[in-house]
């Protein structure tokens, strides 16, 4: 059977400034995504099944940070949704609304790597990568032409505000919801230790809690600091660690206080900081060297943590 294959990397958030509430629930950020060397690959395939269902199967890849979660007894794949509400599911439908209809039905294979719930953008990367795959496909299959970039572009802003980085990668700014993304400079990839909570946050309730804290503050627009580009453009580490920032790390660790012993245990291993990725419960932990981000991840599964040393973005 015809079949398409396409991968979109996990993400950090360098810098993550959320201003404050608007009318409509959402919240203005300045936000510096980078791509990270772990991915995500979806696997589109025609099938002899008849019907508008889009089937799903989820696989976890061998040494990721799903696999060590999965060894520890922290994930489960039966937490991972194979319905319409996996956003992979709801990415190929909308590619497939503008194409004829399929003779014959489509499945998706997932292989996991990013950590559900995370805040690494995994469920984001699934989309954007289902929309590359399921695009190739119904293209060959229909004879029309592929969808081209914006059109992509268009169709990953309205599944979600992280899928348009996923489909880009790289590094880039994101204002406004966070889609609104502005390619940046990089210089020598970064080294990172990413390490996996036991759970899972979501992101509302990380928002709500963040509301909350600050509820009698007054919360300034959103913005990045000075330097943080020039930093990022250099390749060092050094220069970029003070400048790293989450806004939404005080309410993960409201929500999940353990985390602070994670922290504070890559700081003792020797990083040059350490944040809560997005709304967490990872964390990342800039290391100044491919050396010392080994050395780290291995310290941190000594003590019974999911760990994987990454570059950002990959190499």
């Amino acid at each position: 059977m015809l079949a398409e294959r396409a991968e979109a990397p996990g993400k950090v958030n360098l810098f993550f400034a959320a201003g404050p509430r608007r009318a409509d629930g959402y919240h203005e950020v300045a936000s510096l995504y980078c791509a990270v060397s772990a991915t995500e690959v979806v696997t589109a395939t025609l099938t002899r099944a008849t019907g508008a269902d889009v089937a799903v199967d989820v696989a976890v890849v061998p040494g990721s940070l799903v696999a060590q979660q999965e060894a520890a007894g922290s994930f489960s794949l039966d937490g991972v949704p194979t319905d319409a509400s996996n956003l992979a599911v709801r990415a190929a439908h909308a590619v497939l609304e503008l194409f004829p209809p399929l003779v014959g039905g489509l499945h998706l294979t997932i292989d996991k790597a990013v950590p559900v719930a995370g805040g690494m953008g995994g469920g984001s990367a699934d989309a954007a990568a289902a929309l590359v795959a399921v695009n190739r496909l119904a293209a060959r299959v229909s004879g029309r032409p592929a969808l081209d970039d914006d059109a992509l572009l268009g169709l990953a802003a309205r599944l979600g505000a992280d899928v348009p980085f996923a489909l880009t990668g790289g590094a880039a700014v994101g204002t406004g919801t966070g889609a609104e993304l502005r390619p940046v400079r990089t210089g020598t990839a970064l080294h990172l230790v990413l390490v996996a909570g036991t759970g899972g946050l979501s992101t509302p309730a990380v928002y709500a809690e963040l509301d909350r804290l600050r509820e009698h503050e007054d919360v300034p627009a959103p913005e990045l600091p000075a330097g943080l580009e020039r930093a990022l453009a250099t390749g060092s580490a050094a220069e970029l660690a003070p400048l790293l920032r989450n806004d939404l790390q005080p309410a993960a660790l409201s929500l999940a206080p353990e985390l602070e012993d994670v922290l504070a245990a890559g700081r003792a291993a020797g990083a040059l900081t350490s944040i809560v990725s997005g709304s967490g419960p990872t964390t990342a932990h800039l290391a100044p060297d491919a050396a010392a981000a080994q050395e780290q991840a291995a310290r941190f599964t000594r003590r019974g943590l999911a760990a994987l040393a990454v570059t950002a973005p990959p190499a």
